[in-house]
C-alpha cells in the first residue's frame, strides 16, 4: 500500500509540472494574436509606403512626358522648317515604316484644325499615347485667350494640381509643378 500512494505523489507532482492543455491553447492564442497584429503593423507600413512612392513616380513621369512633349514639338517644328513649311508635317517612326501626318499652324508649331477637343488631338498628334500617366488621367483644356490669334493654349493637367501649358503660336512648353 505505500507503493500505491507514492506513485500517486509522483503523477501528481509532474502534472503540476507540465501545463495542460488549456494552458498551451491560450498561449498559443496569444501568439498568433500577437503575429496577427505586427503582420497588420507591417502591411499598414509598406502601403504608406507604397502611396506615398506612387505620388513621387507620378510626378517624376508627368514630368517627364512633359520634357517628351516638348522635344516633339520642337521636332516637328524643325521638319517642318525643313520640308518648306507644310501644312502637314510628315514624321517617319523609328525602325517601322509608319508615318505620322502631324498638323500644323502658319508659324509651324503642332495645332489642331478642330475647334472641339483640340487639345486632345494635339496631345494624341504629339505622343500618340492616351491621355494617362501611371494611373493618372491626364486632362486637356484649351484655355481662352483673346490676345492669341494664331494658334491656342493648351493645358494638361493631372489630379494632384501639376499641369503644363502648350502654346501653339509660340510652341512653348511650360511645366507648373
Amino acid at each position: 500500500m505505500g507503493y500505491g500512494l507514492g506513485y500517486a505523489r509522483v503523477a501528481i507532482k509532474l502534472m503540476e509540472k507540465t501545463p495542460n492543455g488549456i494552458d498551451k491553447k491560450q498561449r498559443s492564442v496569444y501568439e498568433f494574436v500577437i503575429v496577427v497584429v505586427i503582420v497588420a503593423i507591417m502591411m499598414k507600413l509598406l502601403i504608406d509606403v507604397f502611396f506615398s512612392q506612387q505620388a513621387k513616380v507620378t510626378n517624376t513621369a508627368f514630368s517627364s512626358l512633359s520634357q517628351n512633349f516638348t522635344s516633339k514639338v520642337n521636332v516637328v517644328h524643325g521638319q517642318w522648317l525643313m520640308d518648306k513649311q507644310p501644312n502637314i508635317v510628315v514624321l517617319n517612326r523609328i525602325n517601322s515604316n509608319e508615318r505620322a501626318f502631324i498638323n500644323v499652324n502658319s508659324k509651324g508649331w503642332v495645332d489642331s484644325e478642330h475647334t472641339s477637343l483640340a487639345c486632345h488631338k494635339i496631345w494624341q498628334q504629339i505622343l500618340a499615347m492616351p491621355l494617362q500617366v501611371v494611373k493618372s488621367k491626364v486632362i486637356a483644356i484649351e484655355i481662352q485667350n483673346n490676345t492669341n490669334k494664331i494658334g491656342r493654349l493648351c493645358r494638361y493637367s493631372i489630379a494632384n494640381g501639376q499641369y503644363f501649358d502648350y502654346r501653339s503660336d509660340t510652341g512653348k512648353v511650360r511645366l507648373n509643378n
